[in-house]
C-alpha cells in the first residue's frame, strides 16, 4: 500500500514538474516571437515613414510650377537635352 501511495506522490509532482516546463517553455516561446514582431513593426513604420518622405518630395514636385525653367530642367535632366551655348565633354567613362 505504501509503495502506491509513494507512486501516486512521484506521479503528480512529475506531471506538476512537466506542465510548469511547459507552461515556461511555452512563455519563452510567446516572448521571442512578440521581439521579433516588434522589430520587425519598428522597421516597418521607419519604411512607413520613407514612403511618406517619398511621396511628399513627389507631391512638391508636381505642385511646382510648369514654366520655362522647370522645362529646361527637364529637358537637361531626363532627356540629357543640352543648350547651343553649353560645351559638352566627354570623358572615357561610361559614367
Amino acid at each position: 500500500m505504501k509503495n502506491n501511495g509513494l507512486f501516486r506522490n512521484m506521479f503528480v509532482r512529475v506531471s506538476i514538474l512537466a506542465v510548469v516546463v511547459f507552461f515556461v517553455f511555452s512563455f519563452v516561446t510567446v516572448r521571442l516571437k512578440q521581439n521579433d514582431q516588434e522589430a520587425q513593426a519598428a522597421e516597418l513604420r521607419e519604411e512607413i515613414d520613407r514612403t511618406k518622405e517619398y511621396i511628399n518630395e513627389l507631391q512638391a514636385e508636381i505642385d511646382r510650377p510648369f514654366d520655362s525653367e522647370y522645362v529646361a530642367e527637364i529637358a537637361h535632366e531626363k532627356l540629357g537635352l543640352r543648350f547651343p551655348q553649353e560645351i559638352v565633354f566627354y570623358s572615357g567613362d561610361d559614367n
